[in-house]
């Protein structure tokens, strides 16, 4: 047999381990290029991952974002009753036979905070209407067995100053306010006609020069410093 000839056996044998050889290589390549998408695919979700978290992190950052505010601490409340006695004169030629009714308001309050206390001016205006007597009515119309008599309801005004403290405890020159109350209490209220002085001929009326009045002034306030503080606004915006 010549030396170049190939039994078929070998050829068929060659070329399974040709077809084997090929065979290998592509499950290489294949698994090369199957080894190379997934590492991209992990690159991607990765980068993906990281730019999900980036967003999510300034989102959370920009919902966190802190300011700084100042604003008015209460440093401490208390009150304070002051009594205010005044004698108000009713003009000579009109003399008071009884008291209608008497307003009352508290006004023009100047405050100054000290340590620990805090001092209080102001006035009390009031205005008092009330009746006077002008003549007797059965004269006028000669009536008979009817004791009757007219006026004018008139009105004095006066303003009264007063002035008083309150303590409260941690206060300092410099500090706000906040008045919560200012006003009278008419719970305790005294009113005295004074200096009678007869009106009628027969004496029986009576009418009055002077009112004497005491009345209780009742004070409350904060005292108030401010402060800075640092704040996180809310997510849902409701400032106008």
């Amino acid at each position: 047999m010549p030396e170049n000839f190939i039994s078929e056996n070998k050829y068929e044998e060659d070329l399974h381990k040709f077809d084997e050889f090929d065979k290998k290589q592509f499950e290489k390549v294949f698994e090369k290029k199957e080894k190379h998408e997934e590492k991209e695919c992990e690159k991607k979700e990765k980068h993906e991952k990281k730019d999900f978290e980036k967003k999510e992190c300034e989102k959370k950052e920009k919902h966190e974002e802190k300011i700084c505010i100042k604003v008015p601490k209460v440093v401490g409340r208390n009150d304070t009753q002051i009594l205010v006695e005044a004698v108000i004169p009713f003009p000579p030629e009109y003399p008071a036979v009884a008291i209608k009714d008497i307003q009352k308001e508290v006004k023009d309050l100047k405050i100054f905070v000290c340590n620990d206390k805090v001092l209080i001016n102001g006035v009390l205006h009031k205005n008092i209407n009330f009746k006077t007597f002008e003549d007797e009515l059965e004269k006028v119309c000669k009536c008979e067995f009817i004791d009757v008599y007219f006026g004018n309801v008139m009105h004095v005004g006066a303003d009264i100053p007063f002035a008083g403290f309150i303590e409260v405890p941690g206060a300092k020159k410099g500090d706000g306010f906040q008045v919560e109350f200012a006003g009278v209490e008419d719970c305790c209220e005294v009113d005295i006609l004074e200096d009678p002085v007869c009106v009628k001929e027969d004496k029986s009326i009576t009418a009055f020069k002077r009112l004497r009045e005491k009345v209780i002034i009742k004070i409350d306030l904060k005292v108030l410093r401010e402060v800075q503080i640092t704040v996180k606004p809310e997510e849902c915006n409701i400032c106008p």
